[in-house]
C-alpha cells in the first residue's frame, strides 16, 4: 500500500519589532486568518517575545486592521499599529 504524501502546511509568519528594533515577537496564522485580520477581523493570541536573549509572554490583539501587543506585566510593546507594518512572510510553499 502506497503512503500518501502530505503537503506541507502553508501559513503566514507575522513578526513585530519595537523599541530600537531590539525586541521582537512572532506568531503563525493561516493565510485565511491573515486575510480576515487585514480585513479588520478581531483575533487574539499569546506568544513569546524576545529582548536581549530573554523571553517573556505577550498577547497579540487584532481589531479594525490594527495590532496591539502587551506584556503580562502591563508593558505596552505596540499600540494600535496598522497590520500592514508587520513583517509578513508566507512559509511552507515549495
Amino acid at each position: 500500500m502506497k503512503k500518501e504524501t502530505t503537503k506541507p502546511r502553508v501559513y503566514v509568519q507575522l513578526t513585530a519589532v519595537w523599541g530600537n528594533d531590539d525586541a521582537e515577537s512572532a506568531i503563525k496564522v493561516s493565510r485565511r486568518r491573515w486575510q480576515s485580520i487585514k480585513d479588520g477581523a478581531e483575533y487574539c493570541t499569546r506568544a513569546s517575545s524576545w529582548y536581549e536573549g530573554e523571553s517573556s509572554s505577550v498577547v497579540w490583539s487584532f481589531a479594525n486592521g490594527e495590532v496591539s501587543i502587551h506584556g503580562d506585566d502591563g508593558m505596552e510593546c505596540i499600540q494600535d499599529q496598522p497590520v500592514g507594518e508587520l513583517i509578513a512572510e508566507v512559509v511552507g510553499l515549495d
